[in-house]
């Protein structure tokens, strides 16, 4: 893929990047750790000095949120004391205590993709917790020269001005993704799919995001496929259409790995305006997954494949110039 060529070095300039101001934000919390008021105030403080960054908190050393959720337009108190243990970057797990970068997930406040700097807080050899500053991938800059890491370095604390950096990607024309009707509905249509794959008879669909229609081929009529618009596939009428079947002894893929596969195709397809999946497709006989992109030919893959590469393997940041769909 094109993404995946560059994010090596993408993160460590990245990691260049981020930090000499985590490690300057860590010590102006430790002082107010055990205050959280006090604490709150410090990320708000502090919130500029992280560059492009639209998130920034603190939890304790079990990945239990202490502060506030602290952001351009305000404190958000709300998330007090949520568990994020089990979130992407693994704070409660990880041995080590210095700087890391998550890789690529899902943000559950922007459902966009996302990383997240995450720099431990000790005060005299005694370890506190974390402070966590969340990225959008899609306003990160493209590239940062040796220049610009320098000056972090040197003047961690006046970074709120934006970088103007040069691409590392070719610059390539897409189009903006426009909401569908399976997008709206997407939800639902998975969930059908879902059903109809496990329990009746279908091993093979095809789903057009953008035209909202989806392929069907089922067991009994393996040379045939049917059309349907995303109104007649949540009808009561597939119901009867395809009445409950055994599952395939002989089938590849199982029903948690198709359901997997059905909820990547949601994140493919929705955590970006501009890079997007336009149709995926699976077949539970053979294994297989197909995938067309906004960006470039159709593919496929065996679905343990598929399954095996993180989201940072389909989003990094890029150079687009985008037109309308």
């Amino acid at each position: 893929m094109w993404i995946k060529q560059t994010i090596g070095e993408q993160r460590k300039l990245l990691g260049n990047l981020f930090e000499p101001v985590m490690l300057n934000l860590a010590k102006n919390c430790a002082a107010h750790w055990a205050d959280i008021d006090a604490l709150d105030a410090a990320l708000s403080k502090h919130y500029h000095s992280v560059p492009h960054c639209h998130l920034i908190y603190a939890i304790d050393k079990f990945g239990k949120q202490i502060s506030s959720n602290v952001a351009g337009d305000g404190i958000e108190a709300a998330y007090r004391n949520q568990d994020l243990s089990r979130r992407p970057f693994s704070v409660s797990l990880y041995p080590k205590r210095h700087f890391m970068l998550s890789s690529v997930y899902i943000s559950h406040n922007t459902g966009r993709p996302c990383i997240s700097a995450v720099q431990p807080v000790i005060v005299e050899q005694q370890f506190l917790g974390f402070v966590v500053a969340d990225f959008d991938i899609r306003h990160l800059p493209l590239s940062i020269s040796p220049q610009h890491t320098e000056q972090t370095k040197n003047h961690s604390t006046s970074l709120h001005h934006p970088i103007h950096a040069g691409s590392v990607f070719s610059t390539r024309t897409v189009q903006k993704r426009t909401p569908s009707q399976l997008d709206e509905c997407i939800t639902d249509v998975l969930r059908m799919l879902a059903t109809l794959m496990s329990e009746q008879g279908v091993f093979h669909c095809t789903l057009h995001f953008s035209s909202s229609q989806v392929m069907l081929w089922q067991l009994n009529e393996p040379h045939h496929y049917r059309l349907y618009s995303v109104d007649q596939l949540l009808s009561e009428e597939m119901n009867r259409a395809y009445p409950r079947m055994h599952y395939p002894d002989n089938a590849l893929l199982d029903n948690t790995q198709i359901q997997l596969i059905l909820e990547r195709f949601r994140s493919l397809r929705l955590a970006d305006n501009e890079f997007y999946l336009r149709s995926g497709s699976i077949n539970s006989m053979n294994g297989m997954v197909g995938l067309s992109f906004t960006t470039e030919g159709s593919q496929y893959m065996p679905a343990e494949t598929f399954l095996s590469k993180d989201l940072s393997f389909w989003f990094s940041p890029k150079m687009t110039t985008v037109v309308n769909e």
